[in-house]
């Protein structure tokens, strides 16, 4: 939250009423990230890179058939590491291939992970999933409206109980406009195999927030 140093302006317009306020507004999120991955285990490192590399293509191409663009899909992690044994000894080779896989059409969520999971076969791997606001414009706009009535609430107030008449604003400063970090949908279930009824992947709302501080002259 927005903390207001009154202080100095205090100082600097004695005959003003120092406050803030807060706005905030739910909206239902625009876009939704799915963090794709490819987990292969083989007993060469040649082979593990070639299984992962199938079925990651495999996995890219079926999301493009589904209108995914391709600038929103983005390679995030690639690592090729050995597995070992008893006696460290090395067994085999784990291959890890991670995709994030931007949808714009956030009902189409579900349908996404169900596509990229029958694509990919059992190496699939569905990490996590998040949700955001991609173009908050007009949820700002109803919050610094709802930011500066509270506000003027406040500054009534203190002009009625301290028996003074309040004026206009002097000075206005918006803090950081915020929203709730992405929210995360948990998929530990979908690291299984495919199932017969389609993934259910609920949006919700997302508050998007403005803050202001607003110093009003009173008589």
């Amino acid at each position: 939250m927005f903390s207001a140093h009154s202080e100095g302006i205090g100082h600097q317009r004695p005959n003003s009423i120092h406050v803030n306020g807060l706005g905030r507004v739910s909206v239902r999120p625009d876009k939704a990230d799915i963090n794709l991955a490819i987990e292969v285990h083989t007993r060469t490192a040649k082979a593990a890179r070639e299984q992962a590399a199938a079925a990651m293509v495999a996995v890219i191409d079926a999301v493009k058939k589904m209108g995914i663009a391709e600038k929103d899909i983005q390679t995030s992690y690639v690592s090729l590491s050995p597995d070992y044994a008893e006696g460290n000894k090395i067994a085999g080779y784990q291959l890890s291939n991670q995709l994030i896989v931007g949808v714009r059409d956030v009902d189409k969520a579900g349908a996404v992970i169900d596509t990229a999971v029958q694509a990919g076969g059992n190496a699939t791997r569905v990490q996590g999933m998040t949700f955001s606001v991609e173009n908050p414009t007009e949820a700002q706009v109803l919050a610094r409206e709802k930011a500066y009535e509270d506000a003027l609430a406040k500054a009534k107030q203190y002009a009625k109980l301290a028996g003074v008449t309040l004026g206009r604003a002097m000075h206005i400063t918006e803090g950081n406009n915020e929203s709730r970090p992405p929210m995360p949908y948990a998929t530990e279930a979908f690291q299984m195999v495919k199932r017969s009824v389609d993934t259910p992947v609920q949006v919700g709302e997302q508050e998007v927030s403005v803050a202001v501080d607003i110093v009003f002259g009173v008589e």
